[in-house]
């Protein structure tokens, strides 16, 4: 059925000027009209909000005020329902308070939980920052430091027990001392060990393998490894006072110390390459050695003395190659680097 259009009337004084719109099948896209043959772009007045940005006049001119024609109507919007035209004002409204405390109270909201986010992620990811001392800790804990601390008199609470140990200061603390000392001290036995092992290798290296007999300048060279007095003299006599040191003159082991025919008193050294040498007319008090003595060379084993077929104090010494052979005692000590006194008779 097709509506008979409405009269024209004029209006006195229209405060606004209305905008027709389009159909709703224009405005949703299913309609193929052109645009401008529907909708008519016309003069729109100047709201109160923005009368204050525009220059000032005199004498306000008196607007025309017409009437818009009714909308054209074409054959596809004879089925569409009338769109009543919008009145009043083209802008929005501002917004309540309310809605702008609802707006601030929600951005609060994204912030505080946009820094708890990134607080955890960077509390996680720094696992080497510097722990807090423990002096710090055992000071916060015992009440010593901090806003929060309870005062030591407040009811309820118990005193805090006092720090043992001299006082060191402030975040100070005093090193606990391990009281078990049993591997130390095992550790330093050891060591004291290995070191005196060491020095006396040391020693031994810088002693002198053979030793003369008597020391230098302390005895004469009175017989020598030769015939003597129609037999043969198997040794070198090397007189000197009672009582002069004799000296082992290589390191060994003791085979004999004590009583001999002929010699008074003996003293039988073997070396280690089997080498002996004999030592003899001690007195028997004159005998330190014992037998299977291990001594050094230079170590003092007999004193000087006269026993047996003797004409005065003196040594006999003899030198045994293999324990068997004599051999000349001046020339076996000279290739060992000893030297002799000169042959006084």
């Amino acid at each position: 059925m097709r509506m008979e259009e409405a009269p024209s009337t004029s209006v006195d004084a229209p405060a606004t000027r209305d905008i027709p719109l389009p159909s709703r099948r224009l405005r949703i896209g299913l309609g193929n009209e052109d645009l401008n043959s529907v909708v008519k772009t016309t003069e729109i007045p100047v709201t109160k909000d923005e009368e204050q940005y525009l220059p000032s006049v005199s004498a306000p001119k008196a607007r025309a005020h017409k009437v818009a024609a009714p909308p054209v109507r074409t054959p596809q919007s004879e089925t569409e329902p009338d769109v009543p035209a919008p009145s009043g004002r083209h802008r929005l409204p501002a917004p309540s308070s309310a809605l702008k405390a609802r707006t601030a109270l929600v951005a609060i909201a994204a912030g505080a939980g946009t820094f708890a986010a990134l607080g955890s992620g960077t509390d996680q990811a720094a696992p080497n920052a510097d722990p807090a001392p423990e002096s710090e800790v055992s000071l916060a804990a015992a009440g010593t430091s901090g806003a929060g601390a309870a005062p030591s008199d407040a009811p309820g609470t118990a005193p805090a027990a006092a720090p043992s140990g001299p006082d060191l200061g402030p975040g100070v603390t005093a090193a606990t001392v391990d009281a078990d000392m049993s591997g130390f001290g095992s550790q330093l036995s050891e060591g004291k060990k290995i070191k005196a092992a060491k020095v006396a290798a040391e020693e031994a290296a810088k002693r002198p393998k053979i030793v003369s007999p008597v020391d230098m300048g302390a005895y004469d060279l009175t017989s020598a490894f030769a015939p003597r007095w129609g037999a043969f003299h198997g040794g070198i006599d090397m007189a000197a006072p009672l009582g002069t040191p004799i000296h082992a003159a290589t390191d060994g082991v003791v085979k004999e110390a004590g009583p001999s025919s002929g010699y008074g008193n003996w003293v039988l050294l073997e070396a280690p390459d089997g080498t002996v040498t004999m030592y003899g007319h001690m007195a028997s008090s004159g005998v330190l050695a014992k037998v299977g003595q291990k001594v050094t060379a230079g170590d003092v084993i007999a004193l000087v003395g006269s026993e047996g077929f003797s004409t005065g104090p003196h040594l006999h010494f003899e030198v045994w190659r293999d324990g068997k052979m004599k051999t000349d005692p001046g020339i076996w000590l000279a290739k060992k680097g000893v030297r002799l006194s000169g042959l006084t008779s």
